[in-house]
Protein backbone atom coordinates (compact mmCIF):
# COMPACT_ATOMS: atom_id res chain seq x y z
CA UNK A 1 0.00 0.00 0.00
CA UNK A 2 1.38 3.22 -1.02
CA UNK A 3 1.50 6.16 2.14
CA UNK A 4 0.14 8.67 0.71
CA UNK A 5 -3.30 6.83 0.42
CA UNK A 6 -3.40 6.63 3.96
CA UNK A 7 -2.01 10.04 5.10
CA UNK A 8 -5.60 11.56 4.47
CA UNK A 9 -7.31 9.28 7.18
CA UNK A 10 -4.19 9.94 9.76
CA UNK A 11 -5.07 13.57 9.32
CA UNK A 12 -8.50 13.14 9.65
CA UNK A 13 -7.94 11.15 12.87
CA UNK A 14 -5.67 13.59 14.11
CA UNK A 15 -8.10 16.68 13.19
CA UNK A 16 -10.53 14.81 15.08
CA UNK A 17 -8.44 14.11 18.49
CA UNK A 18 -7.09 17.99 18.28
CA UNK A 19 -10.86 19.25 18.35
CA UNK A 20 -12.84 16.48 20.29
CA UNK A 21 -14.47 17.25 23.36
CA UNK A 22 -11.80 14.99 25.67
CA UNK A 23 -9.26 17.23 24.40
CA UNK A 24 -10.42 20.17 26.63
CA UNK A 25 -9.68 20.80 29.47
CA UNK A 26 -12.17 21.69 32.22
CA UNK A 27 -11.66 25.69 32.62
CA UNK A 28 -10.87 27.18 35.69
CA UNK A 29 -13.71 28.63 37.82
CA UNK A 30 -13.90 31.49 40.61
CA UNK A 31 -17.12 32.46 42.70
CA UNK A 32 -16.98 36.48 42.60
CA UNK A 33 -19.46 37.88 45.43
CA UNK A 34 -20.80 41.31 44.86
CA UNK A 35 -22.08 43.61 47.98
CA UNK A 36 -26.05 43.18 46.59
CA UNK A 37 -25.36 39.31 47.97
CA UNK A 38 -25.05 37.95 44.95
CA UNK A 39 -22.41 35.52 43.92
CA UNK A 40 -21.72 34.69 40.05
CA UNK A 41 -19.20 31.73 38.64
CA UNK A 42 -16.83 33.38 36.17
CA UNK A 43 -14.57 31.46 34.05
CA UNK A 44 -11.28 32.35 34.83
CA UNK A 45 -9.11 33.62 31.90
CA UNK A 46 -5.51 34.17 33.06
CA UNK A 47 -3.55 33.07 30.24
CA UNK A 48 -3.13 35.21 26.86
CA UNK A 49 -4.80 32.67 24.45
CA UNK A 50 -8.00 32.91 27.02
CA UNK A 51 -8.01 36.39 27.32
CA UNK A 52 -7.94 36.88 23.83
CA UNK A 53 -10.65 34.37 23.37
CA UNK A 54 -12.64 35.79 26.10
CA UNK A 55 -16.53 35.07 24.81
CA UNK A 56 -16.00 35.02 21.70
CA UNK A 57 -18.51 32.81 19.69
CA UNK A 58 -20.54 31.89 22.15
CA UNK A 59 -24.23 32.06 21.97
CA UNK A 60 -25.14 33.40 26.35
CA UNK A 61 -23.71 33.24 29.30
CA UNK A 62 -25.19 30.52 31.62
CA UNK A 63 -27.30 32.02 34.05
CA UNK A 64 -25.37 32.91 37.10
CA UNK A 65 -22.30 33.43 35.32
CA UNK A 66 -19.13 35.45 34.05
CA UNK A 67 -15.77 35.83 33.07
CA UNK A 68 -13.04 37.28 35.01
CA UNK A 69 -9.95 38.10 33.04
CA UNK A 70 -7.01 38.20 35.28
CA UNK A 71 -3.55 40.27 34.50
CA UNK A 72 -0.24 40.45 35.30
CA UNK A 73 0.16 43.96 35.96
CA UNK A 74 -1.91 47.35 36.30
CA UNK A 75 -2.95 49.04 33.07
CA UNK A 76 -5.89 50.61 31.41
CA UNK A 77 -6.83 47.52 29.36
CA UNK A 78 -9.41 48.26 26.72
CA UNK A 79 -11.52 45.13 25.34
CA UNK A 80 -13.90 44.95 22.27
CA UNK A 81 -16.30 42.65 21.45
CA UNK A 82 -15.45 41.04 18.10
CA UNK A 83 -17.00 37.63 17.26
CA UNK A 84 -19.79 38.46 20.61
CA UNK A 85 -22.85 37.18 20.13
CA UNK A 86 -24.63 39.40 22.79
CA UNK A 87 -24.70 42.27 25.10
CA UNK A 88 -22.51 42.48 28.32
CA UNK A 89 -21.92 44.19 31.21
CA UNK A 90 -17.80 45.22 31.48
CA UNK A 91 -16.12 46.17 34.85
CA UNK A 92 -12.93 47.12 35.07
CA UNK A 93 -11.27 46.53 38.90
CA UNK A 94 -7.95 48.19 40.61
CA UNK A 95 -5.55 45.86 42.24
CA UNK A 96 -7.71 45.97 45.61
CA UNK A 97 -10.74 44.32 43.74
CA UNK A 98 -12.58 47.79 43.74
CA UNK A 99 -14.56 49.35 40.49
CA UNK A 100 -12.61 51.84 38.64
CA UNK A 101 -14.76 51.90 35.31
CA UNK A 102 -17.83 50.15 33.84
CA UNK A 103 -19.35 49.84 30.19
CA UNK A 104 -22.77 49.07 30.26
CA UNK A 105 -25.09 46.87 27.78
CA UNK A 106 -21.77 46.75 25.66
CA UNK A 107 -23.04 46.09 22.29
CA UNK A 108 -21.46 43.05 20.10
CA UNK A 109 -18.96 44.19 17.01
CA UNK A 110 -20.52 42.80 13.65
CA UNK A 111 -18.06 44.97 11.51
CA UNK A 112 -14.44 45.61 11.53
CA UNK A 113 -12.94 47.73 13.00
CA UNK A 114 -14.74 47.31 16.74
CA UNK A 115 -15.09 50.25 18.94
CA UNK A 116 -13.00 49.16 21.67
CA UNK A 117 -14.17 50.34 25.40
CA UNK A 118 -12.52 50.76 28.95
CA UNK A 119 -10.65 53.33 31.35
CA UNK A 120 -8.52 55.82 29.60
CA UNK A 121 -6.28 56.14 32.15
CA UNK A 122 -7.84 54.14 35.43
CA UNK A 123 -5.36 50.89 35.85
CA UNK A 124 -7.09 47.68 36.39
CA UNK A 125 -5.53 44.08 37.29
CA UNK A 126 -8.86 42.52 36.94
CA UNK A 127 -11.58 42.67 34.09
CA UNK A 128 -15.25 40.85 34.80
CA UNK A 129 -17.78 40.30 31.99
CA UNK A 130 -21.49 39.61 33.19
CA UNK A 131 -24.87 39.86 31.39
CA UNK A 132 -25.38 42.86 30.50
CA UNK A 133 -27.79 44.69 33.02
CA UNK A 134 -26.13 43.05 35.96
CA UNK A 135 -24.17 46.92 36.99
CA UNK A 136 -27.56 48.58 36.97
CA UNK A 137 -29.26 45.53 38.72
CA UNK A 138 -26.96 45.33 41.41
CA UNK A 139 -26.06 49.05 41.33
CA UNK A 140 -22.41 48.83 41.22
CA UNK A 141 -20.80 52.58 41.30
CA UNK A 142 -16.91 53.36 40.79
CA UNK A 143 -15.52 52.51 44.00
CA UNK A 144 -17.32 49.50 45.03
CA UNK A 145 -15.14 46.78 46.90
CA UNK A 146 -15.96 43.20 44.61
CA UNK A 147 -14.83 39.20 46.90
CA UNK A 148 -13.01 36.67 45.33
CA UNK A 149 -10.00 34.75 45.97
Amino acid sequence: MKVYRILPAIFIVLAYLAVSPASYAAPKTQAIRFPSGITINAEVADTPASRRRGLMFRDHLPEGGGMLFVFEEDRPYRFWMKNCKFPIDIIWLDAQKAVVYFSENTPPCFSDPCPTYGPKESPARYVIEVAAGFVHERGLKVGTAIHFE
